[in-house]
Order: structure tokens, then C-alpha cells, then sequence
């Protein structure tokens, strides 16, 4: 999927249980079936598309899914044109995997890249069990050195002007050049305790 961390954590949402729910918990079903694109009473006839190569019909492949709280009987349907769908785990996509506890912190992984491990990481506090953004104490990224080597880059205290970071996304204090992961993480904590301290 080529999400960033940020994007790994943030901007999904959870369906909602109803609010007396004793024991949440979603019943997950995906469907494929033939799904015909609407015709207003005219007669089925080739899909009119800007893509000179498309050559499919007003027939298409609809993927639904089916998400039930069978205690509170809460519900949601998605439908939509099949996709990109792939099977695959949380240690490659990183959401849904056990964040690492380095420096007293939390460092919860993004996506496998290349070798094999995240390539980025949030960091929070240790009393976190879903990542929100009020949690955020940092982010670690994995660069290569001049010679080729690991070497990690952190920001830490988020700020909505920071000078570092882009979009809503802003940070008060980077650095680079880690040679560990736990230098930077560290260092994240070093800077948050200053942060505090300074307030």
C-alpha cells in the first residue's frame, strides 16, 4: 500500500458499537459478485470511459464487506468496484503489530520495506494501547548514511507550527544521524522531558 507511518495510525476509523454494547467486537465478511452499473432506464451498453484501453461493460466485479457486532447489532455495509485486494499480515502493513519498548517508550511500526523490517516508526508513551494523536511524542525514520549504513532521523514534541514535518503533521525539534534505533528514541525522550520541564 506505500502508506507512511502517519497514515498506518491515523485517518481510519473504527465503526462505532452502540453505546450499550456489552461486548464489542466485529464480525468481519468480504463478497465478490457481479455488480451492474446503474442505467436510468436505458438499456445496458459498454461503460462510457476517458481510458481509450478500458474495455469493460456496465458489468463490473462489486466487492462488498460486512462488518456485524453480533451483541449490539450494530452494522455497516461497504460496496464498491473490486480493487487492489491482496491478503497479507500485520508485521508487513505494521498496524496490528506489538510496538517495541525502547528508552521507556513505545515505537510502533509502519510497513516492511526493503529489508525485511518498518522503515518508520511513532512513538508514544507506555501506557498506550491504540495509537492517537494526542499520544504522539515523535517519529522515527531510517535513512542511509553516506557510506550506505543505517542511520536514523527523529522528531519530537509536536507542535501545530513546528518548523519541521509537513501538512498537520508539525514538530518542535528534529535531528539525524542515529547509528541505533534506540539513540533516537532516546533522544525523543530526552526532548519531551525537556518540553515538559520547559512549560
Amino acid at each position: 500500500m506505500n502508506l507512511s507511518v502517519l497514515d498506518t495510525y491515523f485517518g481510519w476509523r473504527e465503526p462505532a458499537h452502540r453505546i450499550d454494547c456489552r461486548r464489542p467486537a466485529w464480525t468481519v465478511d468480504i463478497r465478490e459478485d457481479e455488480g451492474f452499473r446503474p442505467s436510468y432506464g436505458r438499456a445496458l451498453s459498454k461503460h462510457d470511459c476517458a481510458d481509450e484501453d478500458c474495455d469493460h461493460s456496465s458489468r463490473y466485479t462489486r466487492k462488498t464487506v460486512r462488518v456485524v457486532c453480533r451483541c449490539c447489532h450494530a452494522a455497516r455495509v461497504i460496496s464498491g468496484e473490486a480493487g487492489g485486494d491482496f491478503q497479507t499480515s500485520t508485521r508487513t502493513v505494521g498496524f496490528g503489530e506489538e510496538p517495541r519498548k525502547v528508552a521507556g517508550l513505545l515505537l510502533w511500526p509502519g510497513e516492511i520495506w526493503f529489508d525485511d523490517e518498518p522503515h518508520e516508526w511513532l512513538v508514544t508513551g507506555r501506557d498506550v494501547e491504540r495509537v492517537e494523536r494526542t499520544d504522539l511524542m515523535g517519529q522515527i525514520s531510517e535513512g542511509r548514511g553516506p557510506r550506505g549504513g543505517k542511520q536514523y532521523s527523529a522528531v519530537a514534541l509536536p507542535t501545530p507550527d513546528g518548523p519541521y514535518g509537513f501538512g498537520k503533521y508539525r514538530w518542535a525539534r528534529a535531528e539525524k544521524g542515529f547509528k541505533a534505533l534506540a539513540a533516537a528514541a532516546k533522544w525523543i525522550a530526552e526532548q519531551n522531558d525537556k518540553g515538559a520541564e520547559s512549560k
